[in-house]
């Protein structure tokens, strides 16, 4: 049996790091067909994006973060459970600066 995927989308999230690290968990996901648009998304939710209510301000002060990251793949729907899979190719990564974000092209990640 072959496997069966979608198109190639581009998957925008918002998640949460410590300490400059890597993610610990990932808070709203958006699929995109295009790049421009997966970032449009980043740049639009990010800078509104609020903590989760159950990381309390006193944890914020231990570098907890909010990011954005753009990455390529394709949603396999051959399971029973449809499934992200991501690409082998570079990823982007936005960070919040004041009310706009900065970009950042990053090698590939561990999927």
């Amino acid at each position: 049996m072959t496997p069966e995927a979608s198109p190639v989308r581009w998957r925008a999230s918002i998640g949460l790091t410590v300490g400059g690290g890597r993610a610990v968990s990932s808070i709203v996901e958006s699929d995109h067909g295009s790049e421009g648009s997966a970032r449009e998304w980043i740049e639009r939710k990010l800078p509104r994006t609020r903590f989760p209510a159950w990381i309390p301000a006193a944890r914020r002060a231990d570098g907890v973060e909010l990011f954005g990251r753009v990455a390529r793949g394709r949603v396999a729907t051959d399971r029973l459970v449809p499934v992200w899979e991501g690409e082998a190719t570079p990823v982007w990564h936005a960070d919040r600066a004041g009310d706009r974000v900065e970009w950042r092209r990053c090698g590939v990640e561990d999927r």
